[in-house]
């Protein structure tokens, strides 16, 4: 009877963490640069599936192997594959990520809303700065988003992130603080960010993603789940 209770223990367990999430096969040049720069979080709450991410950074090496794939998938000829590399560098020239967003919690899945439940956040060195766009994209996916994006399935969302150009912060004075001259501001232009945090928050628990730039150790992704949810139980008849 214990065998049988642990057994299906297990496999209850098993099923809450089992998620209509693909894992495909990556192959080739791209398949390469899209793992490279890609980072995946799971975010529990015991047996409770919250949210499943993968985030893609769009770097310029990855904007260039997308470039390269787009023009193949397109059969270009090399002066369209040079205009299809340009435009997409303006595309991506800001900080900008494409997420793929699964969560039980449909209603939790809202990102581009302007009132969002999460807040969003990237940090490139410079403080934390909010997306200035954010788009969705969601069933049907068409067929050459699916094939640049192959985590994208028919149970998420995918969302087109994008922040501001890096400039340094704006510094501020105070009667505590004027005597002190600040120090000068950090030219954009001159600023080469070694590593990025995307960060995303809220109720449901905390996200953290990690990309090192430079080509130094990397922080791992971090998660911590929210408060867990428990159901008002109905009063009960006098």
């Amino acid at each position: 009877m214990r065998r049988l209770l642990a057994v299906a223990t297990i496999v209850f367990a098993t099923a809450c963490r089992t998620l209509p999430f693909p894992d495909p096969h990556l192959e080739g040049e791209y398949g390469k640069a899209l793992k490279k720069w890609t980072r995946t979080v799971a975010l529990y709450s015991g047996l409770e599936t919250r949210a499943f991410v993968r985030v893609v950074y769009l770097s310029p090496d990855f904007v260039e192997s997308q470039a390269r794939q787009l023009s193949h998938m397109r059969a270009e000829l090399p002066d369209q594959a040079a205009e299809t590399l340009a435009r997409l560098r303006e595309e991506y020239k800001q900080p900008s990520f494409l997420a793929v967003v699964y969560m039980p919690d449909k209603t939790a899945n809202d990102w581009n809303e302007p009132v969002s439940v999460w807040r969003i956040a990237l940090n490139l060195g410079l403080g934390e700065r909010a997306p200035d766009r954010t788009l969705r994209y969601e069933v049907p996916f068409n067929a050459e988003l699916r094939a640049l994006y192959p985590y994208i399935d028919d149970y998420s969302a995918a969302y087109l992130i994008r922040f501001p150009e890096l400039s340094p912060p704006q510094l501020e004075t105070n009667a505590t603080t004027a005597q002190v001259p600040p120090p000068p501001p950090v030219p954009a232009a001159s600023f080469t960010p070694t590593e990025a945090t995307l960060i995303v928050a809220g109720a449901l628990g905390k996200m953290r993603f990690h990309w090192r730039l430079d080509g130094g150790p990397e922080e791992p992704t971090q998660t911590e789940a929210g408060p867990e949810e428990h159901p008002v139980a109905s009063p009960k008849p006098p």
